[in-house]
Parts: structure tokens; sequence; C-alpha cells
């Protein structure tokens, strides 16, 4: 059983790695825009506000169709680098 374990551990090793490079790419990624999405976050957010004292709901209807996006864009990012970090957790524990 134990060198069934080191064999499969093995095998999984260019899958661990692919793992690795995929959290680290995103991670580095968020590092290097995390103040260009801030900021596009904070100008979104006041343009939504603008829209609804001057009562553009169309505008309005954009503005929060683009801070719904950039929200869904980073709750997936955080997603796959927890799926890749439970992933690794898993590979390594074999």
């Amino acid at each position: 059983m134990l060198i069934l374990r080191k064999l499969l551990k093995v095998l999984l090793l260019p899958v661990a790695f692919v793992l690795f490079f995929i959290r680290w790419a995103l991670e580095a990624s968020v590092k290097l825009t995390e103040w260009a999405v801030g900021l596009l976050t904070l100008i979104v957010g006041a343009a939504i506000i603008y829209s609804i004292v001057i009562h553009r709901w169309g505008d309005l209807f954009l503005y929060s169709l683009i801070f719904a996006g950039i929200m869904v864009i980073l709750m997936a990012v955080v997603v796959v680098q927890d799926f890749c970090s439970s992933m690794l957790d898993k590979i390594s524990m074999l």
C-alpha cells in the first residue's frame, strides 16, 4: 500500500505543479492589478450614486452590471485559488 501511495504521488506531481502555477499566477495578477481594480470599483460606485441622484435609471442599470461583473470576476479568482490550494493539500496528504 505504501508503494502504491508513493507511485500515485509521483504520478500526481505534474498536476500539483500545474495547480501551484495557476494559484501563483492568480495571486500575482491580483497583486499587480489591485490598485486598478480598486480604483475602477470606486469610480463605478460613485457613478452608481450619481445615477441615483440624477435619476438616470438606464445608466444605473449599466453601472450596476459593471460592478456586479467586477465582483463576480474577483469571486471567481478566489474560488479558483481556494480550489487549487485544497487540491494541493490533498495531493500532499497522500
